[in-house]
């Protein structure tokens, strides 16, 4: 054994390049799974540290539910004995506003004893009062204000405030507060506010135990007390398994890219066994055994996989991290999980001794009297495997049949198990498919001339190996194109969705007084907007099944009326009332039925609609024409700005010029379709950006796959290509055979994967989104263009080194063989 090692480690000490594209393949592979391991690792741990880190300097958590009203309900807690301090802690969300910056705050307060805070201000000082906070660097840096500086909060429906921002400080992490802002505050911001929960120091921590005992007779009903370790454990774990479907996403991009290599490390090896056909022959002729060149051969694969993932791994390692720190959750400090890293090492390398088994039994077949020979191994050119082109055939189908009853039940889970079918059943179907398609493929290629004829002619020969190097292409392309087609989908259905259920798409609405015009006017030359007009609105009180509602009318002008709500426009007959259409379900009534409105000292008489267009008002109930309000002498307000948008506009653009008005008027809040849906673009936008991550490492997968295909072929051709080079072929003319071969596998991959990818992904996005809104099928042509000009240029790329070669083929040894 030891021999076998030292023969294999000679032939990677003295021909290293020849494995270069498998440590290439395999440090991809294991880089992913090393990646993903440290991803979880840190992540994890940042978020512990995260939910968990208000909770470390006290010894005991007090919390109360929702049905305790009593603000004071901690204070008991003070009187038991081993109780050193007890600080109430209060929480609000509320609007922010600084310069062009408007979002959602969460306010949460800061302990009055100075041991409880759980972070010291890098500059300024505590807050001493209502108006004063301070907050973590990031909020400061985001809203574009500092220490000194001044910002506007709204709470609620109540009057916006000013408030002095006294001190920062630098967490070293985002807290999950579910906010854009974060701020931490006096207790004297919290005014009347029943507190949550309280935290608790003692002054003998051996009498824990007791002192909580002690502290639960002590409390009111509703209110619980536990350790603050206990606490911040559970917190913990709420929050750890937060980035789970991330984990998951990502372990399939390594499962996917473990699958490529695998493929490219295979045809790399049967490379090898070409190159050292007369060396086996010779170990053979010598008496070595049929066992032993295989072992050599594994031993060899064994070393460069090792090699591979031990460097894939330490990249792996930095990538992880990176990746928690982009999105915020590595305040923990790296984090590795040992076990993970050394199983993706042992993948890394399995992988590699599982694809070398066959070329390194098929190198046991090599004949002793091949070493008194200098012909390369003939082409295999043969395609055989006609059971398992049925077999993986019909897999496929079943699989198909599968996810169409999952596209039209709207069951994921289905879905996920017919794309598992798919996959297995193509990848047993796709390599015999490919190759018997290339013989039409090389007759189409001849009519392009002597140097796509000649292209064509050696990837039908070869159409075992090329259909194996196309399969790498195909696997990566198919998971693109899914993501792809599935983000795109999903995006367009977000869309139309949203403007279904939301007409409007902004509305910026006061407390009752008039909109500032100069919001009005700020708002009606967004560009994204196509309609913008103010409408009224006026108390009003409902009086169905002898019961009052209050709720508020709204006057549409003419111009959105015609454009919204042609219905109320309409002449004949009594006006119409736009109502929710749960409303109408909720109280009986019907399309069409009377319903008598209160406005003041009248009574107003309409015909009630169904329409989404009163859903989306939000504190609004009815909707009708400031016609009809005017004729009835009832004078509205002009409360809010309501604004329609164009077809097809930019929700985020839209979303980002209307939050930039509202940033400058403290006293409207937004509404509409914009303020929906944001994480679910997030998502999207992720699995975009996923895809073209994605794309970047089949190209170098797929580059390294072809390229070693043409190398083989340069082998295997060499007397082929020094005859046409004597007899006066052009070098330009070698190499163009070469790139279109090369351009041929990667569109031939690239559009399979494509075929292939497209359909499940208009299926899993059917799936997931389509028991809450009708999929609208949009194709990512964009992307999908991309994936193909990606091709073109890996198979140029994969090209070229072969193609250095065959020039450098001498004319005169086409006559000398």
């Amino acid at each position: 054994m030891t021999m076998i090692f030292v023969l294999a480690w000679a032939q990677v000490r003295t021909y290293p390049a020849r494995l270069l594209a498998i440590i290439a393949a395999v440090l991809l592979a294991t880089g992913f799974l090393a990646a993903t391991a440290t991803f979880a690792a840190t992540s994890g741990e940042g978020l512990r540290l995260t939910a968990a880190a208000p909770l470390t300097t006290a010894d005991i958590v007090l919390d109360a539910d929702s049905s305790v009203r009593d603000p004071g309900w901690y204070r008991a807690v003070a009187a038991v004995p081993n109780v050193r301090s007890v600080d109430p802690q209060y929480a609000r969300t509320a609007s922010v506003f600084g310069g062009d910056r408007r979002g959602s705050a969460n306010v949460q307060s800061l302990a009055s004893t100075a041991a409880v805070r759980w972070f010291d201000l890098d500059h300024g000082s505590w807050p001493t009062g209502a108006g004063q906070v301070v907050a973590d660097q990031r909020t400061l840096d985001e809203l574009g204000v500092g220490v000194g500086d001044t910002l506007t909060f709204r709470q609620d429906d109540g009057q916006p405030v000013t408030v002095t921002v006294t001190g920062s400080t630098d967490l070293g992490f985002r807290p999950l507060t579910g906010s854009s802002f974060r701020f931490y505050a006096d207790p004297a911001f919290f005014p009347g506010d029943v507190p949550p929960a309280a935290l608790v120091t003692i002054d003998d921590p051996n009498r824990i135990a007791d002192t909580i005992d002690a502290i639960k007779r002590a409390l009111p009903a509703g209110t619980s007390a536990m350790s603050a370790s206990v606490a911040a454990d559970q917190a913990a774990a709420r929050f750890a398994g937060g980035n789970t479907q991330l984990i998951v996403l990502m372990l399939t991009f390594a499962a996917v890219a473990l699958l490529a290599s695998v493929l490219v490390i295979a045809n790399t090896f049967h490379v090898v066994i070409v190159q050292r056909v007369r060396q086996i022959a010779l170990l053979r002729l010598v008496g070595g055994h049929r066992g032993q060149v295989s072992r050599v051969l594994l031993a060899e694969a064994a070393i460069t996989g090792t090699v591979g993932a031990l460097v894939g791994a330490a990249a792996g390692i930095g990538v992880g991290y990176l990746g928690a720190g982009l999105l915020d959750i590595s305040g923990g400090g790296l984090r590795v999980n040992p076990v993970a890293l050394v199983g993706s090492v042992l993948v890394g390398i399995l992988a590699t001794l599982t694809a070398a088994w066959l070329p390194a039994r098929r190198a046991t077949q090599v004949a002793p009297v091949r070493a008194l020979q200098e012909a390369a191994e003939p082409p295999a050119g043969a395609v055989h495997g006609g059971r398992r082109l049925v077999t993986g055939a019909a897999i496929a189908v079943i699989a198909i049949a599968v996810l169409t009853v999952a596209g039209i039940g709207v069951s994921l889970p289905l879905a996920l198990v017919g794309g598992l079918l798919l996959a297995a059943g193509l990848l047993i179907a796709l390599p015999r498919l490919i190759a018997v398609l290339l013989p039409p493929v090389a007759r189409l290629l001849e009519r392009f001339g002597v140097a796509a004829g000649l292209a064509g002619s050696s990837l039908s020969q070869n159409a075992r190996r090329t259909s194996a190097a196309a399969m790498a292409v195909v696997v990566g392309s198919a998971l693109i194109a899914c993501l792809a087609v599935a983000a795109t989908t999903g995006r367009a259905t977000v869309d139309a969705d949203l403007e279904a259920r939301y007409p409007v798409a902004v509305t910026a609405r006061t407390d009752g007084g008039p909109v500032d015009r100069k919001t009005v006017r700020a708002l009606a030359v967004i560009p994204e907007l196509s309609v913008t007009a103010t409408v009224g609105t006026v108390d009003a009180e409902f009086s169905e099944i002898g019961k009052a509602t209050p709720a508020r009318l709204a006057a549409l002008p003419a111009v959105l009326a015609s454009r919204l709500a042609p219905e109320l426009t309409a002449s004949a007959g009594p006006p119409v009332l736009l109502l929710p259409g749960a409303y109408l379900a909720a109280r009986g009534l019907s399309e069409g039925s009377p319903v008598s409105v209160g406005v003041g000292n009248r009574t107003l008489q309409f015909v009630a609609r169904a329409s989404r267009l009163a859903d989306t008002t939000g504190q609004l109930l009815g909707v009708t024409s400031a016609d009809t309000l005017t004729a009835h002498g009832v004078t509205a307000i002009s409360t809010e700005v309501w604004g329609v948008a164009r077809p097809g506009f930019d929700r985020a653009a839209l979303a980002d010029k209307a939050n930039a008005v509202a940033a400058r008027d403290p006293g409207v809040e937004l509404g509409g379709g914009i303020t929906e849906g944001s994480d679910i673009a997030d998502v999207l936008a992720i699995l975009l950006g996923l895809s073209l991550a994605m794309l970047g490492v089949t190209v170098i997968i797929a580059l390294l796959g072809i390229a070693n295909l043409l190398g083989l072929s340069v082998i295997e051709r060499t007397q082929e290509m020094a005859l046409l080079r004597a007899l006066g072929t052009r070098r330009g003319r070698l190499r163009a055979v070469l790139a279109i071969e090369a351009v041929t596998i990667t569109l031939v991959g690239a559009a399979t994967g494509v075929v292939i990818g497209a359909p499940v992904g208009l299926v899993g996005v059917t799936a997931t989104v389509g028991t809450t809104a009708t999929p609208v099928i949009r194709l990512p042509w964009a992307q999908l263009a991309l994936l193909l000009i990606a091709a073109i240029v890996t198979g140029v790329l994969a090209s070229v080194a072969p193609a250095r070669r065959a020039t450098r083929i001498a004319p005169a040894q086409g006559l000398t063989r």
